[in-house]
């Protein structure tokens, strides 16, 4: 043991009584690694905004838009649609979806958000908790109430506090004048195209009449019963939608239906290549490192002869002196990599 702890010990003074081409040989090694290691947060940190961004909806969501026509028609997707889909067997709720950005002041700050206009079923089904005040009513949509209920980053920008106490406030939308009757918790991540902390809610009819109109997106977002009757619920909502729209056998829709899981699929598929290549490019440099170390070797090695000479005179056997030039090759990679993951980490 003794033998083996004096070999390790030469090998350590051989390496630092060169530092400089021990540095340069293990400069691959340190980018390589340090590659891996970024590569590996960038793949949790893709992965965790994707949970984050798709959290506030389940696997049953349905997205319903309309998206520019090709030749096509022009999109008749509207607020109608509501009623007939909510009638389908295999659907619990829709709801709709005008949404626009809009200047929203209180006082004299003044910021750009979203405004979304839907009903009051949209709030649970984006599972929001409520800081302060409730979610507008059905009365409030039916009598066209300029009122609103703000997300976390709004109230934060506007007031200074995401738990300010502001129900009964009033802010402006564009030029109207809307009372605040209720804030959201944090919640993080979208719906549908919409960011829930970033967005200011107000009734559908009020978001129309008022603020956005004709210039708003309309979308709708259903859940369907069960995740197993998915597929029949997005095939029941675009026959209803052909009907409503009069769109004839073999015409083209002028709406889109997705489910939300193709679309948690997708992006989990597209961090997943983007892994997997910047992966290949840090096995592609490690590889090149352990080229770097391996040629450095074979050079040290002829440069050193007098030394290898030197040591097998005075009873140094062969695989002594491989092992010393192996564990110098070994410790060489492990400080780069070990380099290298702090560099990554900093």
């Amino acid at each position: 043991m003794k033998l083996y702890l004096k070999i390790l010990n030469l090998a350590y003074e051989s390496i630092f009584s060169n530092a400089f081409r021990a540095f340069l040989t293990m400069l691959g090694i340190i980018i390589g690694g340090a590659t891996i290691i970024l590569v590996i947060e960038m793949g949790q940190g893709a992965k965790n905004d994707i949970d984050e961004q798709f959290s506030n909806m389940s696997v049953t969501t349905i997205l319903i838009n309309a998206p520019a026509s090709e030749g096509g028609n022009t999109s008749k997707l509207d607020i109608d649609d509501i009623e007939s889909i909510n009638n389908l067997e295999n659907v619990v709720i829709s709801v709709p979806q005008l949404s626009g950005k809009v200047t929203v002041s209180s006082g004299n700050i003044a910021e750009s958000f979203n405004i979304l206009g839907s009903n009051t079923d949209i709030f649970p089904m984006m599972s929001v908790d409520f800081v302060k005040g409730e979610a507008f009513t059905d009365a409030d949509e039916e009598e066209h109430n300029k009122v609103a209920v703000l997300g976390a980053t709004v109230v934060e920008e506007l007031f200074g506090d995401p738990e300010a106490k502001v129900v009964g406030e009033e802010i402006v939308l564009g030029k109207k004048t809307f009372t605040i009757v209720g804030t959201l918790k944090y919640k993080g991540g979208s719906f549908g195209p919409t960011s829930i902390d970033d967005s200011v809610f107000t009734p559908y009819s009020s978001a129309y009449r008022y603020v956005l109109g004709k210039k708003g997106k309309f979308n709708i977002n259903a859940t369907a019963t069960d995740i197993d009757l998915l597929d029949q619920a997005m095939d029941d909502i675009a026959l209803t939608l052909r009907e409503n729209h009069n769109i004839k056998l073999g015409g083209i829709d002028d709406f889109r239906i997705k489910d939300m899981g193709s679309n948690v699929q997708a992006a989990k598929d597209s961090s997943k290549t983007m892994s997997l290549l910047l992966g290949s490019i840090g096995a592609i440099v490690l590889l090149v490192g352990g080229i770097g170390i391996m040629n450095i070797m074979y050079v040290t090695v002829t440069e050193r002869t007098k030394e290898i000479g030197l040591r097998k005179a005075i009873g140094a056997k062969d695989k002594h002196i491989e092992l010393q030039f192996l564990l110098e090759a070994i410790l060489i990679s492990i400080i780069g990599y070990f380099v290298g993951t702090i560099l990554a980490t900093i």
